[in-house]
């Protein structure tokens, strides 16, 4: 029997889990936390955890090769590619930055759906929120590439970030592996994290650890609030309710972001940055409306 209140009491959780996230690498990086070492470590003892639960609960770790290969595949663009970028980003933009170009990343699930598959069909709903969810990007980029007058490296890894994390959320999708979800989360984890760390010893980071276990809380906190909770909850909700609904959350995270900057951080955002959020967000809801009425027209056929 479904449950009634407990997918959306995850749902909410998610929502403001995944919307802290940006604030806790953020002052990892206050913290001068090293970021190779910061994004690996988070996913190596998340990894660990997950996989210490399914262990104890007597849950198998065996796989065929190809379903492990397809696993890395997707991990090495979702955490090297996508989290690591976002943390040396963070280096230098805000996290309601950081939090406002990650808000376009289904528009590039789309965009690199339809580019590995060109055979699907693009209504126009879908159309006008790619152009639309694009200009709100633009905006954000423009006012602070061209109104600092500098060419920031940070604003360049936040689109390969999300990018890179749409590429292997893409692939993920494309090529599903029979496991628990949480489990083969946690297995990428543990080995794409683990790929990063190591990458992280060998540009002598290891040297740069901070002595003070203060610096140590936004790692821990994105370890169990972020990776373990949030990735669980958000496979919870997706098992029980609509995958738009749970979509929802792409709307809700990047105003948790953007509150909890101007809360702890000072960050103040523009207007100019409040226009072009909810450009790009009602941009990102006309490509969930294209693409629900997609699957119901499918769904008739």
């Amino acid at each position: 029997m479904q449950p009634t209140w407990k997918p959306y009491a995850a749902l909410v959780a998610l929502c403001f889990l995944w919307g802290t996230t940006y604030l806790a690498i953020k002052l990892g990086m206050e913290q001068a936390f090293p970021p190779f070492l910061f994004s690996g470590i988070r996913f190596v003892l998340s990894g660990a955890l997950v996989m210490a639960w399914f262990r104890f609960k007597g849950h198998s770790f065996r796989m065929s090769r190809l379903d492990f290969r397809h696993l890395m595949v997707s991990g090495l663009w979702i955490f090297p590619g996508g989290n690591l970028f976002l943390v040396l980003a963070e280096q230098e933009v805000s996290s309601g930055v950081a939090a406002l170009f990650n808000a376009a990343f289904p528009l590039w699930v789309v965009v690199i759906t339809r580019l590995w598959n060109p055979s699907e069909r693009t209504g126009w709903m879908m159309f006008m929120g790619i152009l639309i969810g694009f200009l709100g990007q633009w905006m954000i980029f423009n006012e602070h590439l061209f109104g600092n007058g500098v060419l920031s490296t940070g604003l360049i890894f936040l689109v390969l970030g999300v990018i890179n994390g749409s590429i292997g959320s893409v692939h993920m999708k494309k090529y599903p592996v029979e496991m628990n979800p949480v489990l083969a989360g946690g297995i990428q984890m543990l080995c794409c994290g683990g790929l990063t760390a190591l990458v992280g010893c060998y540009k002598g980071e290891w040297q740069q650890l901070p002595q003070d276990l203060a610096a140590w809380y936004p790692l821990f906190y994105l370890m169990v609030a972020g990776s373990v909770l949030g990735y669980s909850f958000f496979v919870y909700a997706l098992r029980y309710l609509p995958a738009q609904q749970v979509s929802v959350y792409a709307y809700v995270n990047p105003l948790v972001a953007v509150f909890l900057g101007w809360l702890f951080l000072d960050e103040q955002p523009s207007v100019r940055s409040g226009m072009a959020m909810l450009v790009t967000l009602f941009g990102v809801y006309l490509v969930n409306r294209g693409v629900w009425r997609q699957q119901q027209e499918k769904a008739g056929d």
